[in-house]
């Protein structure tokens, strides 16, 4: 197991031990420092948080719930695997989702809403120069949810974001290819000038790219797991 080193993470006054926990933990494996297939026990788990294991036990309850782990027999608490399966799933519905949310930014982003994106893409580009993968994966995250934003659907952008965060372990592996990182910047500018130009077909046309090709090229990293 990878040794979590660091505290929960900072947490108002009101959350309980048992969401501080529950928090962490669920970054940790969206993020991949908890690789899929990782098994650990709850002791471990509760000496790396530096608390006890009983919110712990309640946290992995949760995780339970969110399928991001399982609880096994003889090896105690084993993180999700990611599969090809899941991702094809994952891809069918961003497909019909993501895409009508780029048609209906490029009718209605506001000027804001498309300075907020070229923003991101410039972000994304220092980032991807100094191999941040950490600041790549959330700026990545911060520009699919700026455009769901400017589609001006709340049920849709509601939508996306638990798509998203079901996305987040197949990003994190796809950004730490380092070639990959450039390439999704320039994806994301495309996208940003069609709908910037109000060019809904040619918003649609652009993310359905950019997503057929985060697909092949998770699917090599899938296999090293």
């Amino acid at each position: 197991m990878k040794k979590l080193t660091d505290a929960p993470a900072p947490a108002g006054p009101r959350l309980s031990l048992r969401d501080q926990a529950y928090d962490t933990l669920k970054r940790r494996i969206l993020n991949c420092e908890l690789r899929p297939g990782e098994a650990v026990t709850v002791a471990e788990l509760a000496a790396a948080l530096g608390i006890g294991r009983t919110p712990v036990t309640q946290a992995v309850d949760r995780l339970m719930l969110d399928g991001l782990v399982q609880v096994m027999p003889r090896k105690g608490v084993v993180v999700s695997p990611v599969s090809l399966n899941h991702l094809v799933e994952i891809i069918e519905i961003r497909l019909l989702n993501e895409v009508q949310a780029a048609r209906w930014a490029a009718r209605n982003a506001s000027k804001g809403q498309i300075r907020h994106l070229r923003d991101n893409i410039r972000r994304m580009h220092k980032a991807s120069a100094t191999r941040d993968v950490a600041e790549l994966i959330t700026l990545d995250g911060a520009f699919h949810r700026l455009i769901a934003e400017a589609a001006r659907n709340t049920i849709l952008m509601e939508l996306l974001g638990n798509l998203h965060d079901r996305s987040l372990r197949f990003w994190t592996l796809s950004l730490r290819v380092p070639h990959r990182n450039d390439r999704v910047c320039e994806q994301h500018e495309a996208i940003v000038d069609a709908i910037a130009t109000g060019d809904p077909d040619r918003a649609e046309q652009a993310l359905s790219d950019h997503i057929t090709d985060f697909q092949a090229n998770i699917i090599g990293q899938i296999s090293r797991f």
